[in-house]
């Protein structure tokens, strides 16, 4: 059937009358409700309650700063959350769906959002159909409907007009087979898009580390509530006005809540997500982040992961080395092939197949369209069982595959032995080069092409040379306590060849499973070749799969690549899965927590490295955040128990905890990786964000920080009245915090942390003074200025905070150094 589609001059036509190709976009919701729903929190929650009981007191100016409080919190966490918005609609650009369109008499790769009406498209096992299709051609083409039917039983498609069957609807996934469609339909006027208010809307679930973080503010505020219960008693049972019971109850509250740690946590994996992006690491899934730390095993596929995809033919032998047995097998090169090159040398299609016609047409000018002039009648799309492609065509079967495959289905006496070709093909493997074998076969033998009978013509070698960046790659990898494990449907000589080329194994002899000795293994035998074995050639998808279970039975944390709807199934199965973005099938990316923009196997690496340096920083934010609020919340405790003045007033710690948020606490977030991350052995994926070792950490500096302010508010007292003690405390605290920041923030890194960090202390330090020098916070606040002396006693605290914050919390170490 002569292909159509449409010119350049139609499309554009055809675009302004009906617009992209995509359904209507769901009303978003309005900024006053993602507004309110900042409220939604714990913490918050006792904050208010707080703010009520304050104002029902007479306290109009504390009621007035717990409510400023609040509100610039929950406006954090409102920026934030439009600023996660915002990200995820730029990242829809990495992941843009592409369709293999006819335009202007040429197969162009476009954005599927600009079908239209009217265009012819070429689909492919694994792909996401695109818009309403009439099927014009069909080559064993099966379509899993289940989207719209619930059936989950794949379709057999054929080209069939007036006719269901003849139909591919818009979001069901090619399951088997190939085909070429006409458009009819887009966007909104396509099946789905006429039932879409019917489709459940998925919503994205939190990621572990943020239900942990909730988790943690519930119990916080648990706690926060309990504690302010007793401070409350013991104050009105000592005699105390029921007032001042509930002031002090309030005080605990305000002092013990951490309130910025889950706004300051969500930026630090936002902005870690976003550099991921950037650097072709698109994660789907938020859990992603925090699992990527973790990843003890990388499986790793070879072709445009490891290597280019850029292939290039190296060698070609034939059976006979004449110029009829070349003209054959380069007109076999052409007809067994989906790819295409058009006249200004752009190609679309698999890169090998590409590679051959670049060769086929160099070879000879006058097959430059041979390709038209013998169209296909049918095809034999390529399969993992039966690892070959055929076309049918008016005069022959032009067959192309792997080449132990082919040579078991040819018959034809050889002139040389199949022993002689076996050691061609090992000869090319060896070489780093992969094979494709070349035949034919009599049209007759087309129902029964299985059964072989085919005419051997020869091999070809084409070459894909490695990444660049992979052997360093892979070299980080092994500081980091990650193992690689090449996984590929290549000759084994070629993935050793190539193992060796990018320092996955050692010089020398690499030991290489295929498919047939992982199949013969028993579970004992496989879990040995999991452990030890990291070259697995000529893999089958399945053999993917029960890899993957095996390493995690073995107690691993396993990262999977993969491309193709086969893969599917490992790539779920994995803690990681990782698709392509080029190459990839959208069956694979839908499955997959991770995705490659380039293929390239480096930025897993990357990736990796950015998933524990995020897990890093916000384990500093809140190892950072929880001593000083605790510290605050156990002043206020021992002062009532023990019937004190208070160092420190609510108003005084709502302060500090203001300028600790918009300050201090973001400083972590921001910070730049420590180069020793990548040097450690893998977290334990069980591990909690703070393990029991760290909240002795958290008590110890909490005890330290809670003397230092009694001894700071003594201090004063001896020398000046309470009002000025107090101001001394609260800039002593302050001046503390910033000394433990310094000390756990380590060495000068070169990045913008470092900026951040500067640009954060001067600020806290400009409003610590206006705080205590400014006339109007002095009325509100009850402060009073300092003198040169006190400014001495804040340093000399500041100080001694470092030292304490040295040995107490730094280094922290959140994996295992390895010995």
């Amino acid at each position: 059937m002569e292909k159509r589609g449409l010119s350049t001059e139609e499309a554009v036509l055809l675009q302004q009358q009906f617009g992209l190709n995509q359904l209507p976009a769901p009303s978003p919701t309005p900024w006053w409700r993602r507004l309110l729903q900042q409220f939604n929190n714990s913490l918050i929650f006792i904050l208010s309650i707080a703010a009520i009981f304050s104002a029902a007191l007479g306290h109009w100016v504390d009621s007035g700063i717990i409510v400023a409080v609040i509100l610039i919190n929950t406006m954090l966490g409102f920026i934030q959350e439009n600023r996660a918005e915002q990200a995820v609609a730029a990242l829809q650009s990495y992941l843009m769906e592409y369709s293999l369109v006819l335009r202007d008499g040429h197969w162009q790769k476009l954005p599927s959002a600009n079908l239209l009406p009217g265009d012819w498209v070429r689909i492919e096992n694994g792909e996401r159909i695109a818009a309403d299709l009439h099927i014009r051609e069909a080559h064993q083409l099966q379509v899993d409907e289940s989207l719209l039917t619930g059936e989950s039983v794949p379709v057999d498609k054929q080209p069939i007009n007036d006719n269901e069957l003849g139909v591919l609807h818009a979001g069901t996934m090619v399951s088997r087979g190939s085909g070429v469609g006409e458009v009819f339909a887009i966007g909104g006027a396509t099946s789905i898009g006429h039932i879409q208010k019917l489709l459940a809307q998925t919503k994205a679930g939190k990621s572990p580390l943020l239900i942990g973080i909730n988790q943690l503010s519930r119990w916080l505020g648990l706690g926060v509530f309990l504690l302010a219960i007793i401070a409350s008693l013991i104050a009105w049972t000592h005699g105390d006005s029921l007032e001042f019971a509930i002031l002090a109850a309030i005080s605990l509250a305000v002092a013990i809540i951490p309130e910025g740690l889950p706004a300051v946590i969500s930026i630090s994996l936002a902005l870690g997500v976003q550099r991921m992006a950037q650097r072709g690491s698109i994660i789907r899934q938020l859990p992603a982040v925090e699992t990527l730390g973790a990843v003890t095993v990388i499986c790793t596929d070879k072709t445009g992961t490891l290597t280019e995809n850029r292939m290039a033919v190296e060698d070609l032998r034939l059976t006979q080395n004449d110029p009829e047995s070349l003209h054959r097998a380069l007109e076999n090169m052409l007809l067994c092939n989906d790819a295409e090159i058009s006249d200004v040398g752009q190609g679309s299609g698999d890169p090998l197949e590409q590679a051959l016609i670049r060769y086929a047409h160099g070879e000879d000018g006058a097959l430059i369209h041979y390709q038209k002039r013998n169209p296909r009648l049918d095809t034999r799309p390529f399969d993992h069982e039966s690892p070959y492609m055929a076309t049918l065509h008016a005069d022959r079967i032009a067959i192309k595959g792997a080449p132990e495959f082919v040579l078991q289905h040819c018959f034809q006496e050889l002139d040389q032995t199949v022993g002689f070709w076996e050691g061609v093909i090992s000869e090319m493997a060896n070489l780093g080069l992969r094979t494709i074998a070349l035949a034919e076969a009599d049209i007759s033998r087309w129902s029964s092409l299985d059964q072989g009978g085919w005419r051997w013509l020869g091999v070809v070698a084409l070459l894909d040379p490695p990444r660049q960046a992979v052997p360093a790659a892979i070299a980080a990898c092994r500081g980091a306590g990650i193992r690689v494990i090449m996984v590929t449907g290549d000759h084994p000589r070629t993935a050793a060849t190539i193992a060796r080329q990018i320092g996955l194994v050692d010089a020398g002899s690499v030991r290489v499973v295929d498919h047939g000795q992982w199949l013969a293994a028993s579970p004992a035998e496989r879990q040995q070749l999991a452990r030890e074995v990291n070259v697995f050639a000529r893999v089958q998808p399945t053999d993917k799969l029960e890899l993957v279970k095996t390493l995690q039975d073995e107690g691993e944390i396993v990262a999977m690549t993969g491309d193709g709807v086969n893969d599917a199934p490992a790539l779920r199965r994995a803690q990681i899965g990782v698709a392509m973005g080029l190459s990839g099938s959208t069956v694979a990316r839908e499955a997959a927590a991770m995705i490659l923009a380039d293929d390239d196997f480096a930025h897993i690496a990357c990736a990796v490295a950015e998933g524990r340096h995020i897990y890093n920083n916000i384990q500093h934010t809140a190892l950072f955040m929880l001593p000083t609020n605790f510290a605050q919340g156990m002043v206020i405790f021992l002062a009532v128990i023990f019937r004190m003045i208070l160092p420190i007033t609510p108003l005084q710690i709502l302060w500090i905890n203001t300028v600790t948020a918009i300050t201090l606490a973001l400083v972590f977030a921001f910070m730049g990786a420590d180069k020793a991350l990548m040097q450690q052995l893998p977290r334990p994926i069980a591990q909690p964000l703070l393990p029991g070792t760290l909240w002795i950490r958290i008590t110890l500096m909490t005890l330290f920080l809670v003397m230092m302010v009694f001894a700071i508010f003594k201090t004063g007292i001896a020398f000046y009245d309470v009002v000025h003690a107090r101001t001394l405390a609260v800039n002593g605290l302050m001046a503390m915090e910033g000394a433990v920041l310094l000390a756990m923030y380590g060495s000068w890194r070169n990045d913008r942390g470092d900026w951040i960090l500067i640009i954060s202390l001067v600020v806290m330090i400009l409003l610590q003074a206006l705080f205590s020098q400014l006339p109007f916070l002095q009325l509100v606040f009850q402060t009073t200025s300092l003198s040169l002396n006190d400014i001495g006693i804040i340093f000399l605290t500041a100080l001694l905070a470092w030292l304490a914050a040295r040995l107490i919390l730094h280094p922290l170490q959140t994996f295992t150094l390895k010995s």
